[in-house]
């Protein structure tokens, strides 16, 4: 008699994994496969979008930067300054005069075009590595922004930011208002507690889940009768944490997580990814770090 073939486990890939495994360290990379290795990974068009608009859509603006700057060199000095830490803008403005003195970085043509290659190349890796997709429920219109499969061409990348944009500023016509109310019954008839703030009392040391949580509250209040993608923007880990395939095993490196699996009852399948800074510190024999907690690996 033949054996029935064991159905390989539901792994649900959050944004922040998806960062590991596209962007990552090659340590960050292992510990994803260490984490999917038992499953079959999918996301959800939700995770889609919020890497596009997280990491494409920055690498776009970038791009665009240099090609309006007199000189490379100008273009990073210039983006340093957006960030808010002083220690990120010191090393951005340093390793400038490192990188423009490297070969052919200084022909800036070349250079744009090696870095609209690889923003195309990034969208086409994630369909490639991440090509099953979980049931969402939530029709988003930005997780569906593709670039055609042609040689690459500055147009590519003017008109996927331009739709992107175009999809922000009107009436999506996707399904958040019925997802929204859908799962404030499933959450009413189990007796689910997800943000009040006897909740973000109860979980006060995981400031990641108080400020979802918070926004979840504005969101729920809110009177808005149209779907806005601003709230998917203030609001993604909760939509994600409601996202989640029943059965499924969400792997993230973002700790709000294992507060909303506890509150859902499913902190069993929460699998947290360790920081570079944990994975050091435990191959060098230091132990567990203050990072760590319930799901990590």
């Amino acid at each position: 008699m033949a054996k029935t073939k064991k159905r390989k486990r539901r792994i649900f890939l959050e944004t922040s994994g998806v960062i590991y495994e596209l962007h990552g360290e090659r340590r960050m990379r292992a510990a994803v496969l260490q984490a999917t290795r038992d499953g079959r990974i999918e996301v959800s068009n939700f995770i889609r979008m919020e890497y596009l608009r997280l990491v494409i859509l920055n690498l776009i603006d970038f791009y665009f930067l240099i090609k309006e700057s007199e000189s490379l060199a100008d273009a990073l000095i210039e983006w340093s300054q957006k960030f808010q830490i002083r220690k990120v803008k010191i090393v951005m403005m340093s390793a400038c005069n490192w990188l423009v003195d490297q070969e052919d970085s200084q022909a800036k043509e070349k250079s744009l075009r090696r870095l609209g290659e690889g923003i195309v190349r990034l969208v086409y890796r994630f369909d490639e590595l991440l090509s099953r997709r979980a049931k969402g429920h939530l029709k988003c219109e930005l997780g569906k922004v593709y670039f055609p499969r042609r040689p690459f061409d500055e147009d590519m990348l003017l008109d996927f930011y331009k739709r992107f944009r175009a999809i922000q500023k009107r009436i999506p016509t996707c399904a958040l208002c019925e997802f929204k109310e859908r799962k404030r019954r499933w959450l009413t008839q189990r007796r689910i507690d997800l943000y009040s703030p006897a909740q973000r009392e109860k979980y006060q040391s995981n400031k990641g889940y108080v400020a979802q949580a918070e926004r979840l509250e504005q969101a729920a209040n809110a009177n808005e009768r149209v779907p806005k993608c601003r709230w998917c923007e203030r609001v993604g880990d909760g939509v994600i944490a409601l996202q989640v395939p029943e059965k499924a095993v969400l792997v993230t490196a973002d700790q709000a997580f294992l507060a909303f699996g506890e509150i859902l009852g499913r902190e069993d399948r929460v699998r947290l990814l360790p920081s570079l800074t944990e994975i050091k510190k435990r191959q060098s024999g230091g132990g567990q770090s203050t990072d760590s907690g319930k799901g990590t690996l």
